[in-house]
């Protein structure tokens, strides 16, 4: 048999070149649509209006003039953001002693004395300036018992010439005193300066005695005593 080196196309054997054909041509399509960038879409500047509204939300707000209008007046200026009506002073970090001037104040120091007198000025560190300043002097009552009757406390007020300066960080209460109610306090007795005085002394030296004898028995058990025990 003669082999015949050029099949007919029509053929099963001529569906090769067809094929190979075809898939040429599908690669070259593929080739020059991924040759081609998407086209971008751009978004419109304006973006069309709310159905219903009328354009309420997309449309922009008029502009603020303090100028006055020909139709009618000056328009409404806008509101600050601090109140101009406070003085300076309120924004300080002291400003709660704002309403404690030109009062009657009772001060407790870190140092356990008592000063009474009135609030004339202070500044951003809290230190405080009193005038017609006394200081009380208080002691605890050796005849006090169980008795609610008996007070337990007695105090002295020494009147203290000039003008009072507390530093601020010495402070521990300040507070208004009660004008009603301070001529006849709760819970003391008001007794003489020497009385007082003395108790006080006494008591300072009984507690001194007692801290030290305390942080001792600390330190022998391994313990480092606490603020104000003496060793």
């Amino acid at each position: 048999m003669a082999y015949n080196p050029h099949p007919p196309r029509g053929g099963p054997a001529g569906a090769l070149p067809n094929m190979n054909m075809n898939f040429n041509q599908m690669l070259q399509r593929s080739m020059q649509e991924q040759a081609q960038p998407e086209p971008i879409v751009e978004a419109p500047s304006n973006p069309p209006q709310s159905i219903g509204y009328g354009g309420v939300y997309n449309a922009t707000p008029p502009q603020q003039s303090f100028t006055p209008n020909v139709l009618g007046g000056a328009r409404e200026t806008p509101q600050p953001i601090l109140p101009v009506d406070l003085p300076p002073q309120a924004f300080l970090t002291s400003s709660m002693l704002l309403d404690m001037v030109d009062k009657k104040v009772d001060v407790l120091l870190r140092d356990e004395k008592e000063y009474i007198g009135i609030l004339r000025s202070y500044d951003q560190f809290a230190n405080l300036v009193l005038t017609e300043c006394c200081e009380r002097i208080a002691a605890r009552n050796p005849e006090a018992s169980d008795d609610p009757t008996i007070p337990k406390w007695l105090i002295a007020d020494v009147k203290l010439p000039g003008l009072m300066t507390v530093r601020g960080e010495n402070v521990t209460i300040c507070a208004t005193v009660d004008l009603d109610r301070e001529d006849e306090p709760k819970g003391v007795k008001i007794s003489s300066e020497k009385e007082v005085r003395a108790l006080a002394a006494a008591q300072r030296l009984e507690k001194k005695d007692r801290d030290s004898r305390k942080a001792k028995a600390l330190k022998q058990a391994g313990i480092e005593p606490g603020f104000g025990m003496q060793g």
